[in-house]
């Protein structure tokens, strides 16, 4: 810690970051950065009741839990809730008008936000000061709020908080596992994030022609994705451990941190996995994998989102907005079997994960 920055230390700092689950996940090395750096500052996390759970436990922070507000009323019993509060500094890493909202209602004597870059809905309105922000990973540009304070030491760190049921319940669940424990999550929040299940099925049977695998479906409880985990295995050449619509987020988080590698679309499990320390073959197309993909070993990104910019938009990559996404179902069709076959192999070999052995087909002779 700098002599300007302990000189500088306040009494309390919030960050105010309600959701989604990748972006709450993608904070918590602010949260980490903010705890070294002011080890005697209270420190808090204003989330949303759907993410409270893996956050839940994080050492030094202190969880503000919220519903979102969703009208007038439900506004008022957020002041009410938050009135007691009088911050230091408001930190809010997240731009969308319900931030801003809750924004509203806080007391803080600093509140910063972003600048004009990563800034929509009105930020600047709620917050009085503007953290600068470049075409980077939503990990960096969070961390930027630590150096506009002035903090110079950045942590990209996560050590989640699980609980030794957690990990004995991902333990259990994958014990019947052999080989290589290879997850898969079929579904994103956003359909048009989705990559055809029949090229998951040809890529996974591919890959077990070479290794010993063993298939860990993940995934809510939803119809569909029950709906894609069953046609996923009609026709799989590997064994499949279906656990679909059966962990709470904490108990995700530990199943992830058990298998050597998820293979997943632009989703939330995505960073879990990744927070965990479980490499990942991510597959990206609809939004830059620059700003949403792993952020940890990215060379193992399936990323296509500058062919469905050219391909579909019409447009050149480097003359679109940072926000620019491919709202089409073609996008993600554009990543062919090879390249993932070819992302795994090579995480495979990587790790030193040895292939099945090569039987020997000796010619019996004539008789």
């Amino acid at each position: 810690m700098t002599n300007d920055v302990a000189q500088t230390a306040p009494k309390s700092i919030a960050v105010l970051r309600l959701s989604a689950l990748g972006d709450v996940i993608m904070t918590v090395p602010l949260l980490r950065t903010l705890q070294q750096a002011y080890p005697n500052t209270r420190l808090y996390w204003i989330v949303s009741k759907p993410f409270q759970t893996i956050v839940e436990g994080l050492s030094g922070v202190e969880l503000i839990v919220i519903d979102k507000p969703r009208g007038v009323f439900s506004l008022w019993q957020l002041y009410r809730q938050l009135r007691a509060y009088d911050f230091d500094w408001l930190l809010v890493p997240q731009a969308s008008m319900r931030a801003n909202l809750v924004t509203s209602v806080i007391r803080a004597r600093r509140k910063i936000g972003f600048d004009t870059l990563h800034a929509r809905d009105f930020q600047k309105w709620f917050v009085s000061e503007y953290v600068p922000a470049q075409r980077e990973h939503l990990i960096d540009s969070f961390l930027r709020f630590a150096t506009y304070l002035g903090v110079t030491r950045l942590l990209v760190e996560w050590d989640l908080p699980l609980r030794d049921d957690e990990t004995a319940w991902a333990r259990d669940k994958l014990g019947a596992c052999t080989g290589i424990k290879l997850a898969v999550g079929l579904a994103a929040s956003k359909p048009e994030r989705n990559w055809p299940v029949e090229r998951y099925r040809e890529a996974l049977n591919r890959i077990a022609e070479q290794w010993d695998i063993t298939v860990v479906l993940i995934g809510g409880p939803g119809a569909s994705e029950r709906e894609k985990a069953e046609s996923l295995k009609n026709g799989l050449q590997a064994p499949v451990c279906d656990l679909v619509g059966q962990s709470n987020l904490r108990q995700l988080a530990a199943l992830l941190g058990q298998v050597e590698v998820l293979l997943a679309p632009d989703t939330g499990p995505l960073h879990i996995a990744q927070a965990m320390g479980t490499p990942v073959v991510g597959l990206y197309a609809v939004a830059p994998a620059d700003k949403t993909g792993p952020y940890v070993e990215p060379q193992w990104t399936v990323n296509v989102f500058d062919e469905a910019v050219r391909t579909i938009l019409k447009r050149q990559p480097e003359g679109v907005s940072w926000r620019q996404r491919v709202h089409d179902d073609r996008a993600m069709r554009l990543i062919q079997v090879q390249d993932v076959v070819d992302r795994l192999r090579a995480l495979f070999a990587d790790r030193g994960l040895p292939p099945k052995p090569v039987v020997s087909k000796l010619s019996a002779g004539p008789k």
